[in-house]
């Protein structure tokens, strides 16, 4: 019998390296996965990095999505950062995510339409600020320490509350990041309070204020009603939900919107994936991003 040998590169997912800290800014504690390439040398500028959002339940595909098409020469091949927390449990990191990745939202609008049946973090909603300064204060200067990167060619990732906190990003911190892929953004959520901050945007980069790349997507099936029985709802909320979320035509037309700001300075490419639902997209969606990012 021939037993393979561990190799000591971190480079993919299986192997990535972790860092535990607990967050001065909200007392909080966050895991941080890193995945680091080896097969080229490192650029004089540094490595591009990817900060990707729910590290727990999307760093391994990120990453081996990465690393295979790093293999053809036209692509870059990036530092991989899942942001996430020192858990295995998939309902913790989906509990814990509701905190980071929201904004507050008030009592009553709790109780209206489907969130009223909705579950609610243990901590409560709107913690996306903090969040913010997090990856600011705390990971990107970890990071750092561990490997070089290129500050100028920064990627945020995140699908579902994570798109929605990347869409917030372009529209606020365009200077953190140059790259965004925004992956079923919920855009519904508390009342679309997201798009406040579109006009000024855009008259950002209007006035050439903005440099940025970005890519939306979301799943051709995410506005498409369909019912599981056993889930914690009935069907009628369900439907309620499909129809107030408009995940589709949200997406459609925030990129619609966004197109005719395109110029040398800001891109914006929206991707409709064929046949997917609001689950099934994140392979898919961090696979076009990873083209659309790395790809020169």
């Amino acid at each position: 019998m021939t037993i393979a040998s561990s190799s000591s590169s971190a480079e993919m997912a299986l192997n990535a390296r972790i860092i535990d800290f607990t967050s001065k800014v909200n007392g909080r504690a966050y895991r941080l996965f890193v995945s680091i390439p080896t097969r080229r040398p490192v650029p004089p500028e540094g490595h591009v990095v990817v900060y990707l959002i729910d590290g727990n339940l999307h760093f391994g595909i990120a990453v081996d999505t990465a690393r295979i098409q790093a293999r053809w020469p036209d692509v870059i091949d990036p530092v991989v950062v899942g942001i996430g927390y020192p858990t295995d449990s998939v309902s913790e990191a989906l509990d814990l995510r509701m905190i980071d990745l929201t904004t507050p939202i008030s009592e009553e609008r709790l109780t209206k339409g489907f969130m009223a049946k909705m579950p609610r973090p243990s901590e409560g909603f709107g913690g996306m600020d903090n969040y913010f300064r997090i990856i600011e204060e705390e990971v990107k200067p970890r990071v750092e320490a561990m490997v070089a990167i290129n500050k100028h060619e920064q990627v945020l990732m995140g699908h579902s509350l994570g798109g929605l906190t990347t869409l917030h990003a372009l529209f606020r911190h365009t200077a953190s990041f140059q790259h965004f892929v925004a992956i079923s953004p919920s855009i519904w959520h508390n009342d679309r309070a997201v798009l406040a901050h579109e006009a000024a945007f855009s008259d950002r980069v209007r006035a050439g204020q903005v440099k940025a790349r970005a890519l939306i997507s979301v799943g051709e099936l995410e506005s498409t009603f369909r019912f599981v029985p056993g889930l914690p709802a009935g069907e009628q909320d369900f439907r309620d939900m499909t129809e107030e979320c408009r995940m589709v035509p949200n997406v459609q037309e925030l990129g619609e919107r966004l197109a005719t700001l395109a110029s040398p300075q800001f891109e914006i490419e929206t991707v409709v994936h064929a046949g997917d639902d609001h689950n099934m997209v994140p392979p898919a969606g961090i696979a076009r991003g990873i083209k659309f990012t790395m790809r020169r």
